[in-house]
């Protein structure tokens, strides 16, 4: 009998973060699967879901999949959440994706906002039948802010799009000279100031003749101030086909990131061939692995030791491009989407 399953959809067509690439990559690879295994809907804010069918679906390449109000989700068996919480509640049995805990970690300075931004964890903590997250860092940080029994959490890692693991040609955005690369947008945690102030530490022979570039940037967080000694381009956000050739050229790829589920950006960086500099955050290294160089957190003189190593010694950044590309095989949306499809038709079985 298959899985009739509502996903959440309500952010689909407008997060490009890691969330937004998780959640089209489980559902293309649901989608593919036979309708005798699972049936999905797409479940949207717009009472008037077919006139906004055509925006939806274009973020999953076109594929036929029925979007109906969310109000329909009491005729189904089961509603995924992969949006870091519950923001309605469906009313069937629930299966909710918490990315991390940075909310409460790391919470917004307004205790307003921060309570609204916390409220759908919470709701799916009291609610939802099953809890999927990142990373085993991850759960640790959920039980430690959120009434949760362990044995609810399913531990389910992330995977690598087919786009960044192809053999591909330079594009045209990728720079002509050699670049350090960061991706993601410049919030605090995520330690692009940190990158920038190791820039400034490099030798002068090596900063001059490297860029720093950064990919993800959206407007909606403030960038470093950049001092005119280092030469950086923001690119802002680019398709994945330039994205993967930006991997695949960069001298470096960087993840200062202080506090991360799993550093996604890593393992797609990995799959490219980019040889890999992180801060050493508990998730993130539970994403590399050992494929990486790891530095201190919000350690700007570390880290630019780390950059300066793998610039200047090319049979060390072979290995690291060598374990890299041997770490990204480990992992693929394939497995993730059905990994998480085990959970929710186990949920659905519990239930009944």
């Amino acid at each position: 009998m298959p899985l009739n399953l509502g996903v959440d959809a309500w952010n689909l067509t407008g997060d490009r973060r890691g969330i937004g690439r998780y959640v089209r990559e489980i559902v293309r690879r649901w989608a593919s699967w036979r309708p005798d295994a699972v049936r999905l809907t797409l479940l949207v804010p717009e009472r008037a879901a077919w006139f906004v069918r055509r925006r939806y679906l274009r973020e999953l390449d076109g594929l036929d999949i029925p979007i109906r109000h969310r109000g329909a989700a009491r005729t189904l068996d089961a509603v995924w959440y992969p949006w870091n919480g519950m923001s309605w509640v469906a009313g069937v049995t629930s299966v909710a994706t918490l990315h991390d805990a940075s909310l409460f970690a790391i919470p917004p300075k307004d205790e307003r906002v921060a309570e609204k931004e916390q409220r759908p964890l919470r709701v799916a903590a009291a609610l939802a039948r099953w809890i999927i997250t990142d990373s085993q860092f991850s759960k640790t940080e959920l039980l430690r802010y959120l009434p949760l029994d362990p044995a609810r959490i399913e531990v389910i890692p992330l995977g690598v799009k087919d786009v960044f693991t192809r053999p591909r040609q330079a594009v045209a955005s990728e720079p002509a000279r050699r670049y350090v690369l960061f991706v993601g947008e410049p919030e605090a945690r995520k330690g692009l100031s940190t990158l920038v102030e190791a820039m400034t530490l490099l030798p002068e022979s090596i900063r001059s003749a490297t860029d720093l570039v950064i990919v993800g940037a959206s407007g909606q967080y403030a960038m470093p101030e950049v001092p005119d000694t280092v030469r950086v381009r923001s690119l802002g956000w680019v398709e994945d086909e330039a994205l993967a050739g930006l991997y695949a050229g960069a001298a470096a790829f960087v993840y200062p990131s202080e506090y991360e589920g799993f550093g996604l950006p890593m393992i797609e960086a990995m799959a490219c061939g980019a040889p890999v500099i992180a801060a050493d955050a508990p998730g993130s290294r539970e994403a590399g692995a050992d494929a990486a160089v790891y530095v201190q957190t919000a350690a700007p003189q570390e880290l630019a030791s780390a950059i300066q190593g793998v610039l200047a010694d090319p049979i060390g950044a072979n290995h690291l491009r060598e374990r890299g590309l041997a770490r990204a095989k480990e992992l693929s949306w394939e497995h993730t989407a059905r990994l998480t499809l085990d959970v929710v038709e186990r949920a659905r079985e519990e239930a009944r």
